[in-house]
């Protein structure tokens, strides 16, 4: 069924049974060219389907409610939808190259990845902001897990917003098919198949330069000021570790002045808030007039200096597995911003080189349509690989999903132990 009047130069000798049956053919044949990229896309659909659910699970019934829990959890959903229709629905496109007739199926498919990649992107800005504060500035009210929330619900709007030309700009097109060695019957003619790509509408058209120009705008500013922001958190995380090592150098005495990113703004740092004011309310009790002897006055002096460097002693190993534990978790969402953005270079690498020769891909060899048809859909690499990151940066995550795994292993053994005991009875 055509949609829209086929180009000026289409042959009109085709019967429609033909046309289908030539173009059915021409999708066979091509979709055994791109077994490889189908296998790739299929393998990286289960695996990222499988790991986000075990994402999602674990860090929403075993983890407290925290920022960084939120921004997970909202990626993970992020990637179980990508997992769920955006993977397939490419799968689709490129198992029918040039038979792909739905026209709702190809629209929704384009503004759902469109949603997704604009609204990850711009989660990962929110986190790496979120990052800065709880390194940079400790000190300042940070976000909370329902902050995080409302927060990811504004940013998922206006990744819908940015998203609406989408579904108008891509549709079915046009793409013409070489029947002169494959059908000698039709020696010298042209037949066009229907593929999922930029409608005939907006081929060539300004707008659609101009929305490719404005995702393109989009990936760059939020790639900068995440590397901004990191660039700040590490030179913060250097600073602690110099500042951690001079100490330990040292005489082991607490150094007067506070090594913090507030230093220039004379602001004291968590640790210094803490340790001075039980030191104040120590000295109080110190200075409250007592009428001992001599000795037992020196005897309670040292008491309370012992307690002091105790109570100095907690306070700052609290801190540490509190700094740690940022630090670690910064380090995690660190390691998924950088996968996302690996990911996403080689698409916008071959969308960039399309913009300044428009036939790049239409003179490659069979590898070449491989690599293309693999590399320009980069940007699901990251759905399978952040599980992996998970597990590597957060023992915790780890754990849980052994206990998870070994807890279903011993269910299903159980499961089968109970099927034999009834069959022997």
């Amino acid at each position: 069924m055509y949609t829209s009047p086929l180009p000026s130069d289409s042959c009109t000798i085709f019967t429609k049974d033909e046309v289908n049956r030539i173009r059915s053919q021409h999708s066979d044949q091509m979709a055994m060219t791109l077994l490889p990229a189908l296998l790739l896309l299929s393998i990286i659909m289960f695996v990222g389907f499988i790991g986000n659910i075990l994402v999602f699970y674990v860090y929403f019934t075993k983890f407290t409610p925290s920022s960084a829990r939120s921004a997970i959890l909202a990626m993970a959903c992020y990637d179980l939808v990508t997992c769920l229709f955006s993977i397939p629905g490419e799968i689709v496109d490129m198992r029918f190259s040039y038979s792909f007739t739905s026209e709702v199926m190809c629209r929704g498919l384009r503004m759902v990845t469109t949603i997704i990649l604009v609204a990850s992107g711009l989660l990962l800005v929110l986190v790496a902001v979120d990052r800065f504060q709880r390194i940079c500035r400790p000190l300042n009210d940070h976000y909370t897990s329902k902050d995080i929330w409302k927060r990811i619900f504004l940013l998922s709007l206006l990744a819908a917003v940015i998203a609406i030309p989408s579904p108008i700009m891509y549709g079915l097109s046009y793409t013409a098919i070489d029947i002169t060695n494959s059908d000698k019957l039709y020696k010298n003619q042209t037949l066009y198949g229907l593929e999922c790509s930029t409608s005939e509408a907006f081929k060539n058209h300004p707008l659609q330069r101009a929305y490719s120009i404005l995702l393109l705008a989009v990936f760059l500013v939020a790639f900068t000021i995440m590397i901004i922001l990191y660039i700040l958190i590490g030179k913060q995380v250097l600073r602690h570790h110099s500042f951690v090592k001079a100490v330990r150098q040292g005489s082991g005495h607490v150094l007067d002045k506070p090594h913090s990113s507030h230093q220039d703004n004379n602001e004291p740092s968590f640790v210094e808030v803490k340790e001075s004011s039980v030191l104040h309310e120590m000295d109080q009790d110190k200075e409250s007039p007592t009428h001992k002897e001599s000795i037992a006055k020196k005897t309670d002096e040292k008491k309370s200096q012992s307690r002091k460097q105790s109570v100095m002693h907690r306070i700052r190993k609290v801190s540490q597995a509190g700094d740690s534990r940022t630090r670690k978790t910064t380090m995690m969402l660190f390691c998924i911003t950088i996968v996302f953005v690996i990911s996403f270079l080689p698409h916008i690498i071959l969308k960039a080189t399309q913009a300044f020769n428009k036939h790049f891909d239409q003179n490659l060899n069979t590898t070449g349509i491989v690599m293309y048809n693999i590399f320009v859909r980069s940007y699901f690499f990251n759905t399978a690989v952040n599980f992996f990151v998970y597990g590597f940066c957060s023992p915790k995550f780890r754990a849980e999903c052994k206990a998870l795994v070994f807890s279903f292993a011993f269910l299903i053994k159980k499961r089968r132990a109970s099927i034999k005991s009834d069959d022997i009875q």
